[in-house]
């Protein structure tokens, strides 16, 4: 049985309701000659339960599934929206990997929407391969700092932490982990820009930057 359910068909018509209302050409025309991003918009988004879709139930998410995050992704991009959804709901899933300490500080807000969270992985040269990465992380007891530079990450002098794939030194020589860094740690810097789709981007640089292990298993995570 491939058809949708109710509850699925009435929340693509929910999200369906608000792109033909709440995001109209001028809306979103308007929002690139801003800059790109709308944290107005991406709330409105938070309001509709989306940023809380894949969230785990305990932690005030809605604890659905991929299907659900397609169905509403589907009108969004009907609708062009630019505000980075997609970003969050694949931050969600990698934050699942992480320890539940950290879980229970990002993925409440994170599901209510006042914390934004993208990931930070594209490197100049890796040409979309998730599993090339030039980025270090360094440890020193239990605390990691990071050095690395990505690119074209979604709204990521906006965001408030991203997700960020680095090399780490494992038993069987360097691993690719998870971590989280928050924007405006030691070290960290961005600059925004515009992207070609009206969408907003940025260069991520971090010098020996703090950051929390998520995760030594990155490929899978992600």
């Amino acid at each position: 049985d491939f058809d949708f359910s109710d509850d699925q068909q009435q929340l693509r018509d929910a999200v369906t309701r608000w792109v033909d209302k709440g995001y109209t050409f001028d809306r979103r025309r308007a929002i690139t000659t801003a800059g790109g991003f709308d944290r107005a918009a991406y709330g409105e988004l938070a309001e509709l339960g989306l940023t809380a879709l894949l969230v785990p139930t305990e932690h005030d998410g809605m604890g659905l599934g991929f299907v659900d995050a397609m169905v509403a992704m589907e009108e969004l991009g009907r609708g062009l929206v630019l505000e980075p959804l997609a970003q969050s709901i694949m931050s969600t899933v990698a934050l699942t990997h992480a320890p539940a300490t950290v879980q229970a500080q990002w993925l409440p807000r994170i599901a209510s929407g006042e914390a934004l969270v993208v990931l930070a992985h594209q490197e100049r040269g890796a040409r979309y391969k998730l599993e090339k990465c030039e980025s270090k992380a360094s440890s020193a007891l239990d605390s990691y700092t990071l050095t690395a530079t990505k690119n074209m990450v979604p709204v990521g002098d906006q965001a408030d932490a991203w997700i960020v794939p680095a090399m780490l030194d494992g038993t069987n020589g360097p691993e690719m982990a998870l971590f989280l860094v928050k924007r405006g740690a030691t070290g960290a810097s961005s600059a925004g820009h515009l992207c070609q789709d009206g969408s907003r981007a940025a260069n991520v640089t971090l010098v020996n930057t703090p950051a929390t292990l998520l995760t030594r298993d990155g490929l899978r995570a992600l």
